[in-house]
């Protein structure tokens, strides 16, 4: 893997677990139920994913855009250490942006929870600080790209010195974009379509496919006596592991 400037991060499946972003604000408004009945739709077939996100959208209506916020580390699970891995990449000089096809909202309390530089998602209005249930935007299968396209013109980064880390379709332009990608926790659909593969509840994991080095990555004051070059060899060989899982 060459020099790296950015990585790009999708949030739903990839840093956060079982509970995605729109999943969590029906939770909020009390609305899990006619979610699920959506999503049994969108399994079948009946919908693709983006009709079946602007139904889902009706199920926001009238809730209060703080609750976000308020309820994001008690309810979400996300992967752990993504705070840390965001500032070891820092320190490395590389920016982490955050790019999800899930509200846009919930993104922005995440990026402001983990320290990432910026992030994007799709366009869910709000008025007076409720969701009205309308998605003005959608990042759709191919927003994502554009986003990051657009980032990395104004900070003069390169495609090639660019990682994609994500898990499903949506992600899917934004690896053939990038120079390198990590699919992390992946759905099938991404088969063939990532440089690495990784499956893991730990965000510190990528570090190793970054080629970044374990001591300053795990905070480690001294290297183990058998010396850094095998206790570097050692913990790659369990990332690597994890990838043929």
């Amino acid at each position: 893997m060459g020099e790296t400037k950015l990585v790009c991060f999708d949030l739903d499946g990839t840093l956060i677990k079982e509970i995605h972003s729109v999943m969590f604000l029906c939770i909020l408004n009390g609305n899990l139920a006619p979610l699920r009945e959506i999503e049994a739709l969108e399994s079948s077939g009946s919908l693709d994913w983006i009709e079946a996100d602007h139904r889902k959208a009706l199920l926001l209506e009238g809730l209060r855009e703080s609750k976000i916020r308020e309820e994001f580390h008690r309810i979400l699970k996300p992967l752990k250490n993504i705070g840390h891995v965001v500032e070891i990449l820092r320190s490395h000089g590389i920016r982490s942006v955050l790019i999800s096809a899930g509200p846009r909202q919930v993104a922005r309390v995440a990026e402001e929870m983990w320290g990432f530089d910026s992030s994007e998602g799709s366009d869910y209005e709000t008025l007076k600080g409720f969701f009205t249930g309308k998605i003005l935007e959608h990042v759709g299968e191919t927003g994502k790209n554009a986003i990051l396209r657009s980032y990395c013109e104004m900070h003069g980064i390169r495609r090639n010195e660019c990682v994609a880390v994500g898990d499903g379709v949506s992600d899917i332009a934004l690896f053939d974009y990038c120079g390198e990608s990590i699919a992390i926790n992946y759905s099938p659909v991404l088969s063939g379509k990532a440089s690495r593969y990784l499956r893991t509840d730990d965000l510190n994991d990528i570090l190793g496919l970054l080629g970044i080095g374990f001591d300053l990555a795990f905070g480690l004051k001294e290297i183990p006596l058998y010396g850094k070059t095998k206790f570097r060899e050692a913990v790659r060989g369990i990332v690597l592991r994890q990838e043929m899982v």
